[in-house]
């Protein structure tokens, strides 16, 4: 199990991780971070509805909890029982983020332009906030 403080301290990392490499014009970088740092979020999240001390980490911890083992954004953020107040409070910044896919790792680089990447870690930024 990961500890619900460490998903919270490493997505912070991965935002000011993403935040640096933006700086340095690194968008494609950045932006993929982006989507990392609200997966851990999403998932100290739901820790915290469940009452979990931490995430599931290995394989065999998921074991009767295949719907927790995801990258999508929009399941977890079903499953953090806080979908709805994000829905209705903060849809603008959900709608930029819920764009994001693990796949992008694999995009050619200069696929993600500095305006793409701008928005993208303003909306990360107010959502880590609320998560």
């Amino acid at each position: 199990m990961i500890a619900t403080a460490e998903l919270r301290r490493i997505a912070d990392a991965k935002l000011a991780d993403a935040v640096d490499l933006y700086r340095l014009g690194r968008y494609d970088s950045s932006i993929y971070l982006c989507g990392y740092a609200v997966e851990l979020a999403l998932k100290a999240r739901i820790c915290d509805t469940l009452g979990w001390a931490g995430y599931p980490e290995a394989r065999g911890e998921f074991r009767d909890l295949q719907s927790f083992r995801t990258h999508d954004l929009r399941m977890l953020l079903h499953l953090s029982g806080i979908e709805g107040r994000i829905d209705n409070e903060f849809p603008n910044a959900w709608e930029v983020v819920e764009t994001w896919r693990p796949e992008w790792r694999y995009l050619p680089v200069g696929n993600t332009d500095e305006g793409r990447c701008s928005a993208m870690l303003g909306a990360v930024a107010i959502l880590l906030g609320e998560l």
